[in-house]
């Protein structure tokens, strides 16, 4: 699983966009998508059924956790569809609505128990727990983002999300299909300004070419793919009081401060 290349700037999404048109010397569409602040995961499904589900890692190795993701109730463990592939991956974002991370929290609170920092930490934590049945008490919520599949060709990517969405996947409604880089601006934008009122935490918009064929003409750097990008959000920022400074000392004795 590759990674992205990351851009905070209009200027780099431009200079992106005219990378593309360069390297397809063709018109071609855009889909942008929110960038779930959540643990990636890559599930491979034969005859329907879902035989593993393995985390990004680093990329090439992640951590197995098939069991525990068959307890996301918007994950389908079974697809009776008629056109599903005999043999097919599905890559998305397990994450955990704010809602439920805030009720979790209170639980362990009143549990005494120690919190949760925010929701991508204790989706990571949940996801590497050991007992399913615990895993299935959490909130872990998913969207599908990707299909992997060589029988369907033909399809764009905005096609296949409406694909994958009939055979049961969770598709998140906000992603739009764009006809230039100012209406994928526009969307960008549109987001920025509703995302305090988001039910789950995001922290940008992928951007990726529609077309898969003309993704496969794009390739792919050593790292990541030509044919998308994320656009980051700056770091949400808050006032707050400093109640006081510890210094914790690691074990080759280089001495970190750590603000209360």
């Amino acid at each position: 699983m590759l990674s992205l290349d990351n851009t905070y700037s209009e200027g780099d999404l431009r200079d992106f966009d005219r990378r593309v048109q360069k390297g397809l010397n063709q018109p071609c569409e855009y889909v942008c998508e929110l960038k779930i602040d959540g643990v990636s995961i890559s599930l491979h499904y034969e005859k329907g059924k879902l035989v593993s589900a393995v985390t990004r890692g680093d990329g090439v190795q992640g951590d197995e956790v098939t069991n525990n993701v068959k307890t996301i109730s918007t994950i389908p463990v079974r697809i009776k569809a008629a056109n599903v592939p005999d043999v097919f991956e599905a890559r998305g974002e397990i994450f955990m609505p704010r809602a439920g991370f805030e009720l979790m929290n209170r639980q362990r609170a009143e549990a005494g128990e120690p919190l949760f920092a925010n929701p991508r930490n204790a989706t990571a934590g949940t996801l590497k727990t050991q007992d399913s049945a615990l895993v299935a008490k959490r909130p872990l919520n998913a969207f599908i983002y990707t299909l992997i599949d060589d029988s369907n060709e033909g399809l764009t990517h905005y096609e296949s999300l409406n694909l994958m969405k009939q055979w049961g996947f969770n598709i998140s409604d906000f992603n739009a299909k764009c006809t230039g880089i100012d209406q994928v601006l526009d969307f960008i934008n549109e987001i920025e300004a509703a995302r305090a009122d988001l039910p789950f935490d995001i922290d940008g918009v992928v951007i990726k070419v529609n077309s898969i064929e003309q993704q496969r003409l794009l390739g792919n750097t050593a790292k990541a793919p030509r044919w998308a990008i994320a656009y980051k959000y700056k770091p949400q920022e808050a006032s707050t009081t400093l109640l006081s400074i510890d210094f914790q000392v690691g074990r080759t004795g280089i001495v970190t401060p750590v603000a209360n």
